[in-house]
C-alpha cells in the first residue's frame, strides 16, 4: 500500500502543479515529535527545497506551520524577512515559494509547497488558488488513510 499511497501522492502533486502553473509542488507531513518531515515532490528541485527546511529546521514552510497561514515568498534567495537565503543554498533552484498549510480537524497536519524556477510575485488569486488546493490534498489525504484502514488484515476481502 506504501507504494501505492506513494504513486498517487505524486500523482496528485505533479496535477496540482500543473494546474497550478508552477514549476512543482512539494509535501511536508508532520511526524509524531510534530517535526515536518518531506513526503513527496513533483522533481528533483522540491526534493531539495523540503529537504534542505527539514535539515535547517526554517523555510517557508515551518514559518507557514509556526503561523498557521499562507507564507509566500518571492525569491528564496533575499535577505530576511522577505526570503530564506540559508535555505536557498541547498534548494538550487527553486526560487519562489508560496507554502500552505495543510489543516484537517483545525489541527495542522502539514504545508503544500508551490514553488517557481524564477522569482515570482505571488498575486491574491495566486494565493487564494493554493489554499483550495491545499484543501484538496487534505482531503486526498484523508482518504488514503481511510483505504489504508478499510483495508482487510492479510489482503482478505
Amino acid at each position: 500500500m506504501a507504494s501505492d499511497a506513494s504513486s498517487v501522492l505524486e500523482n496528485v502533486l505533479t496535477g496540482m502543479a500543473g494546474l497550478f502553473g508552477v514549476d512543482g509542488a512539494a509535501l511536508m507531513l508532520l511526524d509524531a515529535q510534530d517535526r515536518l518531515r518531506a513526503i513527496g515532490a513533483t522533481d528533483d528541485a522540491g526534493v531539495l527545497l523540503e529537504s534542505a527546511q527539514e535539515h535547517v529546521g526554517d523555510g517557508p514552510a515551518i514559518a507557514s506551520a509556526a503561523s498557521g497561514g499562507l507564507v509566500a515568498i518571492q525569491d528564496l534567495h533575499a535577505d530576511r524577512p522577505l526570503g530564506f537565503p540559508h535555505v536557498a543554498v541547498h534548494a538550487l533552484p527553486v526560487r519562489a515559494v508560496l507554502s500552505v498549510p495543510l489543516i484537517e480537524g483545525g489541527e495542522l497536519i502539514g504545508v503544500l509547497d508551490f514553488y517557481a524556477r524564477a522569482g515570482h510575485i505571488w498575486e491574491h488569486t495566486e494565493v487564494e488558488a493554493g489554499s483550495r488546493l491545499g484543501e484538496l490534498m487534505v482531503i486526498v489525504l484523508q482518504v488514503l488513510a481511510e483505504s489504508r484502514t478499510d483495508r482487510a488484515p492479510s489482503g482478505q476481502l
